[in-house]
């Protein structure tokens, strides 16, 4: 289920969306953090591209760019016998803290500037 925001002007956007804002993330840095946040669970780069109907090669730079930022962590699970360890990815756990927190910070100095331009005005 997707919890939607509802802006002042009556337009309405799912929560995961105001990442994408916030972050500065694309269409497809968006598509696989929604992925991993709904999951709930570590998934592997073949997994992502499975589910997104995607190409592996397609999900290794979103998934940089998402660990980058903080939003996306990474784990190695144990291989096939002797085979080397996979990487899996999965949404840091406290991403909807960590959204607040980077939220409030973005308010608290649009209100400074505000305040100077008013202040001037």
């Amino acid at each position: 289920m997707e919890r939607k925001v509802k802006f002042p002007d009556g337009r309405e956007v799912d929560v995961l969306t105001i990442f994408k804002f916030v972050y500065g993330l694309s269409n497809p840095e968006l598509e696989i953090l929604k992925l991993l946040v709904n999951t709930k669970g570590k998934l592997s780069a073949e997994d992502i591209a499975s589910s997104l109907n995607i190409s592996r090669n397609t999900v290794t730079k979103p998934i940089n760019l998402l660990l980058s930022k903080g939003l996306v962590l990474r784990d190695k699970e144990k291989g096939k016998a002797n085979g080397r360890p996979r990487l899996v990815y999965f949404a840091t756990p406290d991403i909807y803290s960590k959204l607040l927190t980077d939220l409030q910070n973005i308010l608290n100095e649009s209100l400074k500037e505000i305040s100077k331009i008013r202040k001037n005005t």
